[in-house]
């Protein structure tokens, strides 16, 4: 009977031991730390590297421009602001790459850029401007800048005829100047004949260092009451105007004519629409301006971080 009862604890302690052995097994077929050969594999939680924080880089850019180098859309589209640092200049002596009209007024104009401004004027034969016009724009540049202010001369071959943008480019890099980081250049090409496909337009900016005065157009333009030599210094001095970035061309004022983008909607300002067309005559009947307005020259003392 003893016996009996010993066989049967063996055997019930044999299938104990063969339960407990076929869990264990299915325990570590299902347990990722084991791996197929029977070796065991820690397993451990690898972090993730934080993500860096959300930015938003502003943007410098100015508005965008036309072949001819004025903006393509009124500027009264954004909120009027005012900048409160100067515009970025090209300081330490650097020199700018060539952009639209008004991408080198920073370069003329601040202190920490070129120290000095070389203007070159070039000229058809019969289209040369007067010298009172040159020792004015001489004058308004180191006015503006106050930097030196030297002039260069040379001649343009050829005739009356009609100029597109590229050629008054063309013609401005065949012999000019280069820029240099000692002396920014501002090039004037006073020529024969007209702009294609704008007949009325006495002068016309065409790059950030280039301008071009049609001395045809001059003439057309004066009369008995209004002779070419307030014209000529008039639109002379408008060009250089939007070299030097005006109006609205690097500042965002939101002051520019909504329909004449890059002028003054001021009629006694020299950056008033009209000073660049044949019609300045009907339209101003006293004269075009000469002068920059006082809105003018704090836009010039911006651009130049003063």
């Amino acid at each position: 009977m003893v016996r009996s009862r010993l066989r049967t604890a063996r055997a019930l302690a044999l299938v104990l031991l063969l339960v407990a052995g076929a869990c264990r097994a299915d325990e570590e077929r299902s347990d990722p730390a084991i791996v197929d050969d029977g070796r065991s594999s820690s397993t451990t939680s690898q972090q993730l590297p934080e993500e860096p924080p959300d930015t938003m880089p502003g943007s410098d850019a100015p508005p965008g421009t036309d072949a001819g180098g004025l903006p393509t859309q009124p500027n009264s589209t954004a909120p009027p602001t005012t900048p409160s640092e100067p515009p970025p200049g090209t300081p330490g002596g650097a020199v700018p790459t060539e952009g639209e009209v008004g991408a080198f007024g920073p370069w003329y104009l601040r202190a920490d850029t070129a120290s000095s401004i070389v203007l070159e004027v070039r000229s058809q034969s019969g289209a040369e401007p007067s010298g009172a016009t040159i020792d004015r724009i001489r004058s308004v540049l180191g006015q503006v800048s106050g930097k030196t202010v030297s002039t260069a001369g040379g001649s343009v071959s050829g005739g009356s005829r009609q100029w597109s943008p590229s050629d008054i480019r063309a013609e401005a890099d065949r012999t000019g100047p280069a820029q240099r980081t000692d002396a920014a250049v501002l090039t004037l090409l006073f020529v024969r004949g007209g702009l294609a496909g704008a007949e009325q337009t006495i002068g016309v900016a065409v790059r950030s260092d280039v301008a071009a005065i049609f001395s045809d157009r001059v003439d057309e333009a004066s009369g008995p009451l209004v002779g070419t030599a307030r014209i000529e210094a008039a639109v002379t001095t408008h060009e250089v105007g939007h070299l030097l970035g005006l109006v609205d061309l690097v500042l965002q004022t939101g002051r520019a004519d909504p329909d004449h983008p890059g002028h003054s909607s001021n009629r006694n300002s020299v950056m008033y629409f009209a000073v660049e067309s044949t019609l300045v005559g009907d339209l101003l009947g006293g004269g075009p301006p000469v002068d920059f307005d006082e809105s003018d020259m704090s836009d010039l003392r911006s651009i130049g971080g003063r």
